[in-house]
C-alpha cells in the first residue's frame, strides 16, 4: 500500500483551493468534480515534490456525510490508502476490528476505480483506492 491522499473537508472548495495555493504553493491536479455516489465536491491538489496529494471536500447538501463537518469548520477527515487487493484490505481490516463505513463502491474522482471506507477507534477513517493496473507492452 501506499498513501495516496489526505481527505480534507472544507466548506467551500474554490476558496480553500486557493489558499491552497497561495499559502502552500500547491496546484490543482485535477478540476472540481461532483460524486453523486458520496454526495460530495472534491478537487485533488498537489505540489510539485510529493506524490501524495490533498483532497479538498464539499458536501453538495445537508444528506452528505461530510455536511457536519464542513458546519464545525472541516479539517482533515481521512487517510487515503491505494491497494493492489481492496477485497483483501477490507476483510482484514474488519477482521481487525475495523467497521465498514462504505463498502466497496466505484468512484467518479478516480474514473470508476473502487474505493471504501472502515472506521478504526484507533486510526480514525481510512479510505481504500483500488490501485490503477496498467497493461504490460507486447
Amino acid at each position: 500500500m501506499r498513501l495516496h491522499h489526505t481527505g480534507v473537508v472544507v466548506r467551500d472548495i474554490k476558496a480553500h483551493g486557493e489558499k491552497c495555493r497561495s499559502a502552500l504553493g500547491l496546484s490543482a491536479k485535477t478540476g472540481i468534480l461532483h460524486d453523486p455516489i458520496q454526495k460530495v465536491l472534491v478537487q485533488f491538489w498537489g505540489g510539485e515534490e510529493s506524490d501524495s496529494l490533498v483532497e479538498l471536500i464539499e458536501p453538495t447538501g445537508e444528506n452528505s456525510p461530510v455536511w457536519r463537518a464542513s458546519r464545525n469548520g472541516g479539517g482533515p477527515e481521512h487517510l487515503c490508502y491505494e491497494t493492489t487487493d481492496i477485497e483483501r484490505m477490507v476483510k482484514e481490516s474488519l477482521d481487525k476490528g475495523a467497521a465498514l463505513v462504505q463498502a466497496i463502491a466505484p468512484a467518479v474522482a478516480f474514473g470508476g476505480r473502487r474505493i471504501a471506507f472502515v472506521y478504526f477507534l484507533e486510526l480514525g477513517l481510512i479510505e481504500f483506492l483500488e490501485a490503477e493496473y496498467l497493461e504490460e507492452a507486447a
